[in-house]
């Protein structure tokens, strides 16, 4: 697991931080499902839109749409259960005024989203536009906020642009550093994809502050295997898929750019696995993928998760935002790549009381009898100590 970094720092106070509207009110996730209290917890009531399903509690998405944004007062997830979003998105921002307690995990796991950071519109590359009618920056997205003893400055009028409408109005809130605060840039480009192996494929690289690289490719060295694709500020990068032991490495092995599909499993009458991405590629044996839905790499890729917390911040479990699995078997010659994790910063004003920790690995590769595909690269685990409103 990728070394969980906290940070804190001490001196005077600055101006005040914003931690969102609590609109949302106090907010607890149990076997009840998600519900929310506006009467500091006296009377509780389902929160309209949101989903249970088995553990699992989900904040209503677009698929490849604008990230989700919660304003919350409190949040309490209690243990043995996972929130997060409905679908893949461009992250998921929780502002929250008082304590956040996590018995259970706030997740981005497998809920990258498949979109070029650069597109305003919609293109072949991004399936949603941004609501708000921008591209990201090239500074990529930036957090900051107040820190006592920080000394870092950020003035930028255009934060969370390409995020969606929600995110950027948020922030409108949020004043500028100025050699009081702590920036932290998610950068456009994530970590590179993995290279294509001379038998097993090669891990998806890493990148300061960014998401993973998608794992590369596995195959014999006559032929050589495809690499795997960079992660992007919203997603980790997808995993190339397996080759067959005589076949030439065609297109369809390879990941789609700015986390989309991943690899397809190719073959020359062997099976292999397809690569972990949006969705998952398809295994192969007597084609290029599609015929072999077992061997099929799984959906997903790390996501974007922000939580600014006014209060306590209490971590009994660690937040993640884990890649996906590639494809593979017991009957899978060369198995497919794994995607790479996402992104998970914490920042709180109050106590930070637990371990602080965070899960942003790369998924693995599938099991195979020969040759194995990369790992998805690790994502990046922020922490940061803030000041109060």
């Amino acid at each position: 697991m990728p070394v969980f970094r906290h940070h804190t720092v001490l001196g005077q106070s600055g101006p005040k931080n914003w931690f969102g509207a609590g609109e949302d009110g106090e907010i607890r996730i149990t076997s009840a499902g998600a519900e929310q209290s506006f009467d500091t917890g006296i009377t509780w009531q389902a929160i309209p839109g949101w989903t249970m399903v088995g553990t699992v509690v989900m904040v209503p998405s677009v698929q490849d749409g604008d990230m989700v944004v919660v304003n919350a007062r409190s949040l309490t997830v209690a243990a043995g259960f996972i929130f997060t979003v409905t679908h893949r998105c461009r992250g998921l921002v929780f502002y929250c005024t008082g304590h956040c307690r996590c018995d259970g995990p706030p997740s981005m796991t497998a809920r990258g989203c498949h979109a070029n950071p650069a597109d305003n519109m919609v293109t072949e590359d991004t399936p949603v536009a941004p609501s708000d009618g921008h591209a990201v920056p090239s500074t990529g997205i930036i957090l900051r906020r107040f820190a006592t003893g920080a000394t870092c400055t950020n003035e930028d009028t255009n934060l969370f642009y390409g995020c969606g409408l929600a995110a950027v109005e948020s922030e409108t809130h949020q004043p500028p550093v100025q050699g009081n605060g702590v920036v932290v840039a998610i950068p456009l480009v994530g970590g590179p994809g993995g290279i294509g192996g001379t038998y097993d494929g090669d891990a998806g690289g890493s990148v300061e502050n960014g998401t993973g690289g998608g794992g590369g490719g596995a195959g014999p060295a006559a032929y050589g295997a495809a690499e795997g694709k960079a992660g992007t500020c919203f997603s980790g990068g997808p995993g190339s898929g397996g080759q067959g032991a005589n076949a030439f490495q065609p297109a369809e092995a390879y990941p789609l750019e700015y986390a989309g599909r991943g690899g397809l499993g190719t073959n020359d009458g062997q099976n292999s696995g397809g690569g972990a991405g949006n969705p998952g590629g398809p295994g192969g044996s007597t084609g290029i993928g599609g015929n072999l839905p077992q061997y099929k790499g799984d959906d997903g890729t790390g996501g974007f998760l922000w939580i600014v917390v006014g209060g306590s911040l209490t971590l009994n479990v660690s937040p993640e935002s884990k890649g996906s699995k590639g494809g593979g078997g017991d009957a899978v010659e060369t198995s497919g790549a794994g995607s790479g994790g996402g992104i998970v910063c914490l920042m709180h004003a109050g106590p930070l009381i637990g371990l602080p920790n965070c899960n942003v690995s790369g998924g693995p590769s599938g099991a195979a009898t020969y040759y194995t595909g990369g790992p998805g690269g690790d994502g990046m685990a922020l922490c940061f100590k803030i000041d109060p409103a």
